[in-house]
């Protein structure tokens, strides 16, 4: 019997591919599994061979995937495609195709949340940035950074929340999600439906919190397409660098580095490894993000970052200040705005809690102790605003 399809073959071809690649198996391993040829696999992800009922059913059962989400004709489908640069090494590729596609996952599944609880689509509310050949990359980077800052109003002090403010300031979707080690996080864009950031949890907050400020950078160029960063690469491409200078600026501006080392130089009689980590914390910045800042603001020589780091000054140094300040642990694992979205679906019965963690490809146990906490918490008495 034919498979009646709602769903157009190239899309149902796109998610067959990310469930696929969600489980880390190539089309060829598929193909044994299934029995059929891999030109078939190629040919149904391409969208050029429409899958019978009965392929359907065995990719959807080897794929751990659901046949009513892949059949799903009332999902957004967004169109992005994942710009491969020629630095990227060529084992690189898979986890990049694979990132790239649960962000494309992610993305979809925050804009049917927001279809179905009747959000509206966050406007992207913040500057747009033109690069200039005739001007310093750095000093455009520093510029844009300081002109965002003020349009949030925050001056040169340190940002706390920065996926609170990318969420309900500037428009943007924030995921944080278990990635390959090697890589940092990954961006989109897409009109009319906005920008959307996914960063690796698996990296220390501090390195989250800078990759964050870079990917916001793209939304300031409005680069349109998806782009997957690696950690610790070196940028080459002109705007990828004002996105690298950007990020630093944005959250460790130049006058308040400046005047925070003077502070802490001035209470202690002098800067030590110690107040720089206290620093890192007061910006809430890798320690070689604020090395690297210092040195282009020529507060620190040339070097420093990599002494320190052959002298053995890591993460656990940087920790074990934070507790001695008494700073708060991580965030949680679900933005604001997200867990907002799945709340007002689970209260009005319109999403179960195993859907929502399938949707947003969170844990159930994560998913269920937000809903419990905020149930605890229980709603109040209703206030009537002043209109």
């Amino acid at each position: 019997m034919e498979l009646e399809l709602k769903v157009r073959p190239d899309v149902l071809g796109a998610r067959l591919k990310a469930a696929r690649m969600l489980r880390r198996m190539t089309q060829e391993a598929a193909a044994n599994v299934l029995g059929i040829a891999r030109t078939t696999v190629v040919a149904i992800e391409a969208g050029k061979r429409q899958v019978s009922a009965t392929e359907l059913r065995a990719m959807a059962e080897l794929y751990g995937a659901s046949e009513v989400d892949l059949l799903d004709d009332g999902l957004a489908t967004i169109e992005t495609q994942v710009q491969f640069r020629s630095d990227v090494p060529a084992i690189g590729s898979d986890d990049e195709a694979l990132v790239a596609s649960m962000l494309n996952r992610l993305a979809n599944s925050v804009v049917q949340l927001e279809s179905l609880i009747g959000a509206l689509t966050p406007r992207l509310d913040m500057p747009q940035v033109f690069l200039s050949k005739d001007e310093p990359i750095e000093a455009q980077a520093e510029d844009a950074a300081l002109s965002v800052r003020a349009r949030l109003g925050l001056g040169i002090g340190p940002i706390q929340d920065l996926n609170a403010i990318l969420e309900s300031e500037l428009g943007l979707r924030v995921f944080e999600r278990p990635l390959p080690s090697r890589i940092s996080g990954a961006v989109a864009f897409v009109e009319p439906m906005g920008g959307f950031i996914l960063l690796n949890s698996k990296h220390p907050l501090y390195r989250r919190r800078v990759t964050a400020a870079h990917e916001l950078a793209h939304a300031v160029l409005r680069k349109v397409g998806l782009t997957v960063h690696f950690e610790g690469e070196s940028f080459d491409d002109r705007e990828e660098r004002f996105c690298d200078a950007f990020g630093c600026c944005f959250l460790m501006p130049g006058p308040a580095v400046r005047k925070k080392a003077a502070e802490l130089k001035r209470l202690v009689g002098r800067f030590t490894v110690r107040e720089l980590l206290t620093m890192t914390l007061y910006f809430n910045v890798s320690m070689e993000a604020l090395v690297r800042r210092m040195v282009s603001l020529k507060l620190l020589v040339q070097g420093t970052y990599e002494k320190l780091r052959a002298e053995g000054l890591g993460l656990k140094h940087q920790n074990a200040v934070r507790q001695e300040l008494g700073l708060a642990p991580e965030p949680p694992s679900f933005t604001t705005r997200t867990l907002l979205l799945a709340l007002a679906a689970h209260k009005r019965d319109l999403l179960t809690a195993q859907q929502i963690a399938s949707m947003l490809e969170l844990d159930l146990l994560t998913v269920r102790k937000a809903l419990d906490e905020d149930n605890a918490g229980g709603q109040g008495g209703a206030l009537e605003l002043v209109s």
